[in-house]
């Protein structure tokens, strides 16, 4: 079985933010994003999209973790918030901007994959894929797009 991660296309993500409460409501018993492991961010002036963990097999994060408290659990990366000194060395060498640092205590926190915000998604447009899938997916989507537009503009 390959590995998977969660993916959602920035012109799915309708931005209502439900992954971000599930999230923190299950990992904290509280409904505050700020406690989140997704986060949504807005890009440009039109689209939202999730931002979370893509579980690189060789973890930059990971690597730079000056204490190993980022440890590989079967197909995850997570936290070990014993271990965690809340340096923020993980934080600034995650090329994706998909770890951050608690609020409350300072420890790094990330998503772990457990699905829950899979769940909470209405338009059910977060999911988990095979990463090697979306690049076929992709190209498919957005040249359905452009010849969308280029009818729109009597192009074709």
């Amino acid at each position: 079985m390959s590995r998977k991660i969660l993916y959602i296309d920035p012109l799915d993500c309708t931005g209502c933010r439900n992954c971000e409460i599930a999230c923190s409501y299950i990992k904290e018993g509280l409904m505050n994003p700020q406690k989140s492991r997704i986060r949504v961010v807005r890009i440009g002036a039109t689209y939202d999209s999730p931002i979370v963990c893509r579980q690189c097999e060789i973890a930059p994060c990971a690597k730079s973790c000056p204490v190993e408290a980022i440890e590989r659990k079967g197909r995850v990366w997570v936290v070990n918030s014993q271990k965690c000194i809340g340096c923020g060395i993980c934080v600034q060498e995650c090329p994706f901007g998909a770890i951050w640092l608690h609020p409350d205590n300072g420890t790094a926190i990330k998503c772990d994959q457990c699905g829950n915000c899979v769940k909470h998604c209405p338009p059910g447009k977060l999911r988990f894929v095979d990463p090697n899938d979306l690049a076929h997916e992709t190209e498919v989507k957005y040249a359905r797009k452009l010849m969308e537009i280029m009818e729109e503009k009597n192009v074709i």
